[in-house]
């Protein structure tokens, strides 16, 4: 078919739905089963075997036959698949438009960064929301997010004139295989019942529902078609030019070990920012919060030892070799990294954000 913007290709017979009502079913199915579900449990280290061990940072220890870690990326190995991922950060906006002036579809180019748009209701006689989203980056290595922003509205008012006020916005992180294909199935290196999934791509919920058929299907030592295709151990021999490419991307952001600080002195750090400060040898994470009180972290990412940039956009420190992300006092929010930033020193407060534990890495199933 083809549209004022040129040729394009339509998928028919496409079904849009809630992902949270969905996921929100989907555990009232699996706890009317006896599937029990745990948030806020950190699980600090993994061991398979006879059986399989959970150890979460409380101590407690879970045994069982098989372990799935799904937690976007593994936090149970350290370099095996990190060498296969490609972590970006993508941004979205939401705007009005007038009700029914855009077919319900998902729409997306082929540019780079790419771009896409669908519509949502909002409860509102008038008028419902475009959401656009896209102008993607690898995590750590931009730092121009109101331009992210900016450019998408830019984009979204060429195509969709009609739109109007921009509502909300925000930011994501989605994982990218280097080959474009997700990796679900056995741990590479680890013992058969430790299981993998990640390289979601942003299409978690389709990619999801593949691998828990496929996962399965592995753990009851059934025969499934998927397995070789979506094998973690398999060969990137067709895209290896872009292998070596990323991974040459990755050792290159180690530089950030001899350079200077992002700022002068901590007075130029504005509230509610962060800063890298050089210490000596070693690099610190500075955030000031709202107040003015200064909070001190290591700068060295706990997975392979990089050095994380601040993301003002989403206040958080983003690692730029594997992706790992933390919160402004340093606690994890996003693997491989498995632990908080060092603390460090801490001036003019009364209270140790670190003391708090670490946000939720998935033990069996997450629904918030």
């Amino acid at each position: 078919m083809k549209t004022d913007n040129g040729p394009a290709i339509r998928f028919r017979n496409q079904g849009q739905f809630n992902p949270v009502k969905y996921l929100n079913a989907l555990a009232k199915i699996c706890t009317n089963n006896g599937v029990l579900i745990f948030t806020n449990t950190h699980v600090s280290n993994v061991t398979g075997g006879n059986p399989a061990v959970c150890e979460t940072s409380s101590g407690h220890k879970i045994t069982s036959d098989a372990v799935v870690m799904a937690t976007n990326v593994p936090v149970n190995d350290r370099v095996t698949m990190f060498t296969k991922l490609q972590p970006y950060r993508t941004y979205a906006i939401a705007a009005k438009i007038p009700k029914g002036s855009v077919p319900r579809a998902l729409y997306w180019d082929t540019e780079d960064p790419y771009h896409y748009a669908r519509v949502t209701s909002d409860n509102s006689t008038t008028h419902e929301l475009l959401i656009v989203g896209g102008e993607d980056h690898l995590v750590g290595q931009s730092h121009n997010f109101d331009e992210r922003f900016n450019a998408l509205f830019t984009w979204t008012k060429k195509n969709f004139p009609m739109v109007g006020e921009v509502v909300s916005k925000w930011s994501g992180q989605i994982i990218e295989p280097v080959d474009g294909i997700p990796f679900s199935g056995r741990n590479p290196g680890d013992h058969n019942n430790v299981f993998i999934h990640t390289g979601d791509s942003g299409t978690g919920i389709t990619n999801g529902t593949m691998a828990s058929i496929l996962i399965t299907d592995l753990i009851s030592n059934r025969k499934n078609r998927w397995e070789e295709l979506y094998s973690p151990s398999r060969q990137m021999t067709s895209t290896i030019t872009e292998y070596l490419t990323h991974n040459a991307k990755v050792q290159f952001q180690y530089k950030e070990w001899v350079t200077g600080s992002d700022v002068k002195d901590i007075e130029d750090i504005p509230c509610g920012h962060g800063a890298v400060m050089r210490k000596g040898l070693t690099k610190e994470a500075v955030y000031k919060d709202e107040n003015g009180n200064v909070f001190k972290c290591s700068a060295v990412c706990p997975h392979l030892g990089a050095i994380v940039n601040w993301n003002s956009t989403e206040k958080s420190w983003d690692c730029p070799a594997h992706g790992s992300r933390f919160d402004p006092y340093g606690r994890v929010l996003n693997g491989p990294a498995n632990k908080n930033l060092t603390p460090h020193e801490l001036k003019e407060t009364g209270s140790d954000p670190h003391k708090v534990s670490a946000p939720s890495v998935i033990l069996s199933l997450d629904v918030n």
